[in-house]
């Protein structure tokens, strides 16, 4: 296994440039399930005379004859060493650019080539959804975070998860796991470390919503002087004008974790029950610990987020997570000479 193809190319230039030839480094690459652009890190000798890189130079790269990645320099830096430090995106960058749409009841996958148009990247619809998410004003909000929103309430309401990936310039929509690997990762299949972290650090286990009603203005006559009031006077008078609703929602971990709160807002015209509904969905999604699985392993180019694998380590046998398939949501492949490596991070759900 190799580098069989890194080439980048100016906008407006004819010209191509064979990277490796002044490739100083190993290359990294980085795919992450959570709305993320990829990314693609190396760096490059500075020659006389030679390739200079530039933002906006397009990047391909191939390893072992297999597309990898295909995107634009976002950044670069050169320091006395005269080696560049080059930082490449995908087009999953560009669902980072803001706009304010109104998205009438539609599926994901509507949305999602709605805004892919509005990008102005190519994209394909690989696993359709046909659940219809409900109309909404989303203003200010970059593409990423429109589209987290209806994955979330597609996820809610079907329990499939979605997810964006680049496969070589083309932005696709697909449906996780995206492959189940037949390889297993574990003790005798190439795994070189790991790490398992339990936390409570963004637990919930108390949710209050809350309403915010204002009463209304008694009428003035219209014989009665009205004076002039100074603003402590109108921020009292507001205050007083102000109902809080409160419906609150507690789990059982509260005696074990201490009192972890937050507070939602209700809908305008929430009624009691559609707060207490709200109070125990968002307690039932936050009031439990948080599994993270990171693995280091010899790879392959199917390790890559969105992708599911057969985890097998004995020692995390003996704490109680045996073996399973898990899915990746981030993975860094390195590729050093005729080596490909990863470090993984995995969903665990106990």
């Amino acid at each position: 296994m190799a580098v069989t193809f890194f080439q980048s190319q100016t906008p407006g230039s004819k010209t191509k440039w064979d990277l490796r030839e002044i490739l100083e480094s190993d290359i990294q690459w980085v795919t992450d399930i959570d709305f993320s652009a990829g990314q693609l890190t190396f760096k490059l000798v500075e020659v006389d005379e030679g390739y200079t890189p530039k933002n906006g130079d397009v990047i391909w790269f191939n390893w072992d004859h297999d597309h990898i990645f295909k995107g634009k320099v976002f950044k670069v830096d050169y320091d006395e060493s005269e080696v560049f430090s080059v930082t490449a995106y995908d087009s999953l960058r560009y669902f980072k650019n803001q706009d304010s749409l109104v998205l009438p009841v539609s599926t994901i996958s509507q949305r999602f080539t709605r805004v892919a148009k509005l990008a102005g990247v190519k994209h394909k619809v690989v696993n359709n959804s046909t659940h219809k998410l409900v109309a909404e004003v989303a203003d200010s909000k970059s593409y990423f975070d429109m589209l987290k929103a209806s994955f979330k309430a597609t996820r809610l309401a079907t329990g499939h998860r979605y997810f964006l990936r680049d496969n070589y310039g083309t932005v696709e929509l697909r449906r996780a796991p995206y492959k189940r690997l037949t390889n297993i990762i574990g003790d005798q299949s190439q795994l070189t470390g790991f790490s398992f972290t339990k936390s409570i650090d963004d637990a919930v286990n108390v949710v209050r919503v809350v309403r915010t009603d204002k009463k209304k203005k008694q009428q003035t006559s219209s014989t009665a002087k009205t004076k002039k009031q100074t603003a402590a006077q109108k921020k009292a008078a507001d205050v007083a004008n102000t109902k809080l609703t409160t419906v609150t929602a507690a789990g059982g971990s509260v005696e074990r974790w201490g009192k972890l709160q937050v507070v939602e807002k209700a809908k305008d015209k929430a009624n009691a029950a559609q707060m207490k509904q709200k109070a125990k969905d968002i307690l039932k999604s936050k009031n439990k610990q948080a599994y993270t699985l990171k693995l280091t392993t010899m790879a392959n180019l199917n390790v890559v987020a969105g992708n599911e694998a057969m985890v097998k380590v004995k020692s995390l046998k003996d704490i109680g997570l045996g073996s399973k398939y898990l899915l990746i949501t981030k993975a860094t492949h390195t590729f050093t000479g005729t080596t490909d490596t990863a470090e993984i991070e995995m969903k665990v759900r106990i």
